[in-house]
């Protein structure tokens, strides 16, 4: 149809994506700002591709006439996504939609980054079908977008490793992707979660070791010039604070993850015990723990206020631990972010919880789908 743009269809198939794979025609038309016609020849052009159907049994809407439904289509090509933490690795296939297929987590098999891409591409391989377009991969560490190179994976004690180049040689000729962990959580938070209809994101998560986060402006992953933007684990919240890998201290990550939580609760645990030892003591938080939280959430809300200050966000989600710390005193995060945001604007930003369970993993299934939500017409030939 003439006048009709390959950006109307990438932008019909992300929001259908974004939808979590169906609505109606009529949202779908809304949300696009085109004419009934226009629609019509775009899902004309996904059907034809088999990326959605149609069904025309009609849904009732408010006193106007019945609206097909449009759902991705049985068939619709697939990614296998990734995760690599600190002491585990997950695989899952992802479909439109944000819909995880299938998902297993595994113990790495050392702290050897050349063995954990060993057993990380072994297993890959077993979720590679037919369907699969391209592959994500997330890591905690900084990338380089050039090249996929990881400069500083320092709970894992890695050296600068050029993680996209490793598995290449070791995996299938496909599309692969590989990116930060918490960036990866954060856009699937946007996408999928309660970021949802942000113009400017700011999200920071925590689990286990370390503390990551992500910036989104309008729907754009902001990186930076290499890669390496908002790590937001290393603004100081403590001067005199912990010391932390980087070399620093009281970095915010050594201060409110689940290490900083417990060692304020004076806990010595193995790595492998903490998220558990964590688990086990905000269940049902005693006066003591309460008393913690309250410490690790001050120093939050100073981190919250520095980033706030330069981010201007309209939104700011918490994930992971972080959002549990949150919903336990909510109060001294939003009353330390007003006494130190610069505008009363950015005192009253509102905050939430994140919603997704498998944000990182999501995420990394964003970055292998990307090519196909910009370009269905190049990645899906007629």
């Amino acid at each position: 149809m003439p006048g009709v743009t390959q950006d109307a269809l990438g932008q019909l198939l992300l929001a259908l994506h974004t939808a979590g794979g169906t609505a109606t025609r009529t949202d779908l038309t809304d949300r696009l700002g085109v004419g009934r016609s226009v629609m019509g020849y775009l899902l004309g052009e996904l059907a034809a591709r088999s990326l959605v159907e149609i069904d025309r049994s009609g849904v009732s809407s408010s006193g106007g006439r019945p609206s097909h439904r449009v759902l991705i289509a049985e068939g619709a090509p697939t990614v296998v996504a990734a995760q690599i933490s600190a002491d585990t690795f997950t695989v899952g296939t992802v479909g439109l939609g944000g819909r995880i297929l299938t998902m297993a987590e595994h113990p790495l098999p050392s702290l050897d980054p050349l063995e954990i891409l060993d057993a990380l591409a072994v297993v890959m391989r077993g979720y590679i079908g037919p369907s699969v377009l391209g592959l994500g991969v997330a890591v905690s560490s900084p990338v380089r977008t050039t090249d996929g190179y990881a400069p500083a994976a320092l709970h894992m004690g890695w050296p600068g490793v050029p993680v996209r180049d490793l598995l290449l040689s070791r995996l299938p000729a496909l599309p692969l992707a590989v990116a930060n962990d918490a960036n990866m959580a954060g856009l699937a938070e946007y996408r999928h979660g309660a970021g949802r209809g942000a113009r400017q994101l700011l999200y920071l998560t925590t689990g286990h070791v370390g503390l990551g986060g992500a910036t989104i402006t309008d729907g754009r992953l902001f990186t930076g010039a290499h890669g390496y933007a908002i790590e937001p684990g290393h603004v100081t919240v403590d001067p005199s604070g912990a010391l932390c890998p980087c070399g620093s201290t009281g970095c915010l990550e050594v201060e409110a993850d689940h290490r900083g939580l417990l060692r304020l609760l004076g806990r010595d645990v193995p790595l492998d015990q903490v998220n558990a030892a964590v688990a086990s003591v905000l269940l049902d938080p005693t006066p003591e723990v309460m008393a913690v939280v309250r410490r690790v959430n001050t120093r939050l809300a100073i981190g919250l206020a520095s980033l706030a200050n330069i981010v201007d966000a309209d939104r700011i989600v918490l994930g992971g631990t972080l959002g549990r710390l949150f919903t336990l005193d909510p109060e001294v995060v939003r009353t330390g972010l007003a006494e130190r945001a610069f505008l009363t604007e950015l005192a009253h930003t509102p905050i939430v919880v994140g919603e997704l369970a498998n944000s990182v993993l999501l995420g990394a299934a964003e970055l292998a789908l990307q090519p196909l939500l910009d370009d269905p017409r190049a990645v899906i030939s007629g």
